[in-house]
């Protein structure tokens, strides 16, 4: 089987299964019953409570501009409700950078929204931003970035441009990889022309069936308002379980052995070129683009490697 993949996957991590298996064991039953008394309503707010500190601790600064807060099944269900909000609201387009993240893209696009990609080079994505954005568009970008894996260093100086000159766009970050990098990202989104922010515990902790996510918003989100409601009581009480467990550097400082192993086992058996780096996402690699033979894994203007299934033969006996 091979060991590198095009999409991303996450690692279902020993400390994850342990946790799991602690609180199935719990046989948490209580969570659930006497739901006509509301005790449930409010059973998401240690979980978001503790997502704000944990990223907090990692290094992503949110100020007091998002007092709208939902729990969400991982980040899909939040960047489906955001876009389909834009598009109820006579939105046209969205923007995104060449080869980030594509469900921006593909939900964007069946929601009948315009996307336009740009270059993350400055001078290119000045140009192509002032060419074709409008008021009321809104700018779609990962940090960490689904591009490469790495922290993107050029975030701030888009984020400030991008309120000084980008003709009124608004920007949403989804920071679903902060905890799966093993440095400090300091990401600072309080800033005005942040709208949302987005975020996941998939690629954190690897429970991408379990759906742990969330958005914080400066606007109500009205679909979400029935979330209150609808929510995943397990999720909400693993993800705060997984959060307490772990700060947001503990795993992925853990498994960068592991990743630069897997990553030369590639480099030598040929399913990655010898261009190929670790990237700040722990489970990822990337490389320069032109090496002959991984078009398929082109992401933007390099390509992209996803170590999941090395890594986790490498975690088995």
């Amino acid at each position: 089987m091979a060991r590198v993949t095009r999409t991303v996957y996450g690692i279902y991590y020993p400390e994850t299964r342990r946790i799991v298996d602690a609180l199935w064991a719990e046989r948490p039953h209580d969570w659930y019953e006497r739901n006509y008394t509301g005790r449930q309503d409010t059973m998401h707010r240690p979980f978001l409570e503790r997502w704000r500190a944990w990223a907090a601790a990692a290094g992503v600064t949110l100020g007091t501009g998002y007092p709208h807060e939902y729990p969400t099944a991982g980040a899909n269900e939040a960047i489906h409700a955001l876009l389909a909000l834009h598009a109820a609201h006579a939105g046209k387009r969205i923007h995104v950078f060449a080869g980030d993240y594509e469900g921006y893209s593909v939900l964007g696009q069946a929601l009948g929204l315009e996307v336009v990609a740009h270059s993350p080079d400055p001078e290119r994505y000045r140009a192509s931003i002032a060419r074709t954005a409008h008021p009321g568009d809104v700018f779609w970008v990962s940090q960490p970035s689904s591009i490469d894996g790495n922290l993107w260093a050029g975030f701030d100086a888009f984020r400030d441009w991008l309120a000084a000159h980008g003709s009124g766009v608004k920007l949403v970050v989804d920071v679903t990889y902060v905890g799966a990098v093993a440095i400090e990202p300091r990401i600072d989104l309080d800033h005005d022309v942040v709208q949302a922010v987005v975020f996941s515990l998939s690629k954190p902790f690897g429970v991408y069936y379990h759906r742990i996510g969330g958005v914080l918003s400066r606007a109500e989100v009205p679909t979400l308002r029935g979330h209150l409601w609808f929510k995943n009581l397990f999720s909400v009480h693993l993800g705060e379980r997984l959060m307490a467990a772990h700060a947001a550097r503990d795993l992925p400082t853990r498994y960068r052995p592991l990743q630069r192993e897997t990553l030369d086992r590639c480099v030598a058996d040929g399913e990655v070129p010898s261009t190929a780096r670790p990237s700040d996402v722990v489970m990822l690699a990337h490389a320069p683009a032109g090496a002959e033979g991984f078009a398929e894994y082109a992401r933007g203007e390099g390509l992209r490697f996803c170590l999941s299934p090395g890594m986790d033969g490498g975690l088995r006996p």
